[in-house]
Parts: C-alpha cells; sequence; structure tokens
C-alpha cells in the first residue's frame, strides 16, 4: 500500500539524518508508489545502507514530511523507501531551517491586488508542512494579508501563496508567520 497518493517525481526534497541534520537538498527523480520508494540522483554517498532518514518534500500540492531509509544505489540513483507521512498538526516538530532569499511579488489586502513598485526582498528563514516564516528590514504587513512569494530552489522557480497569521516587529526586522494556501 502506497504511503501517499501524491507523485513525488520532481519534487525538491531535503533529506535529513536521524538528528536532525541535514544531509542533502536535491530533486526527486522518480517516485514509485506501488513499492513505497523514491530515487534520487546525489548527496548520499556518505550515508550507510538501512540508515533512518526524515524527509521533507516540496510538491505542486504543499509540503509532505516521511520518513525513510536508504535501500540502495542501483542505475546511478540512490533508493529510498518511504513511509509515515506526518500529520499536519506535528508542525512545528517537523520545521526546517532554509534562510532562502525570496521575493514578494503581489499582496492581497481584502481580497485586492496590490503589487509593490519593487518586489519586496525577504528571507524565508523556516519551512514546516503548513507554513513559513519569512524575515524583512524594509516592510511591515498586517495579519491577514496575502503574500505571493517567489523564490528559487535548486534551480527551479517556487511560487508560494501564504496568509500572515503572526507577527514579531522589531526596529532594525519584522519577522512574519504565514499560513501555506498554495504551491506552484
Amino acid at each position: 500500500m502506497a504511503v501517499t497518493s501524491k507523485s513525488f517525481a520532481g519534487s525538491l526534497v531535503f533529506i535529513y539524518d536521524k538528528d536532525n541534520t541535514l544531509i542533502t537538498k536535491t530533486s526527486i527523480a522518480s517516485h514509485n508508489r506501488v513499492e513505497n520508494y523514491i530515487e534520487v540522483a546525489r548527496g548520499l554517498e556518505n550515508v550507510k545502507l538501512k540508515s533512518p532518514l526524515q524527509l521533507m518534500i516540496i510538491h505542486s500540492g504543499g509540503t509532505s514530511e516521511v520518513s525513510g531509509t536508504l535501500k540502495g544505489f542501483r542505475q546511478g540513483l540512490y533508493e529510498i523507501s518511504i513511509y509515515n507521512e506526518r500529520k499536519k498538526d506535528d508542525r512545528s516538530k517537523l520545521r526546517r531551517t532554509l534562510n532562502v532569499d525570496a521575493i514578494i511579488s503581489e499582496m492581497f489586502i481584502d481580497s485586492v491586488s496590490k503589487k509593490p513598485e519593487e518586489p519586496i526582498q525577504i528571507i524565508i528563514e523556516n519551512l514546516s508542512t503548513t507554513g513559513l516564516l519569512l524575515r524583512t528590514a524594509t516592510r511591515r504587513f498586517d495579519i491577514g494579508t496575502f503574500l505571493q512569494i517567489e523564490m528559487k530552489l535548486f534551480g527551479k522557480d517556487v511560487i508560494l501563496f501564504a496568509e500572515i497569521v503572526r507577527q514579531e516587529v522589531k526596529e532594525d526586522q519584522q519577522k512574519y508567520g504565514c499560513k501555506l494556501c498554495f504551491l506552484e
């Protein structure tokens, strides 16, 4: 039985060891949903067979957290058995540090679109299965504002839509907790 009905082929994946230390960031070459494994091309050269892994997968439907085990290396690809997809209410335990530069290209305030004259520079500090934390030094936003966020991960353009649900404003920087609404 498959761990998920989603296809992860072509998705971005962050792979962590059992101590939650990032091993690699790569993309998924293929996903066999019948036998519950994915294949990645690189980044696991120093990982022992049968090592327990934690994976955060960024796919067209959002993000998913699964457990995994390195099965082996075949035809130039590392096979990882996957199981135990995490529930979205476990997000605080599954928050992953990113620190990736991004831009806000459009805002929606009271359902009205507002495009800034210049894209707003931000940093995505972390990502979970349901949300993200962003930081900016130049702009303040209100709770309830929807944002279109654009960034590059592994050479791929990623567009996120998120709603600001909490804020931490200081003189030199502002941090905003956002709920993910949609991922392109």
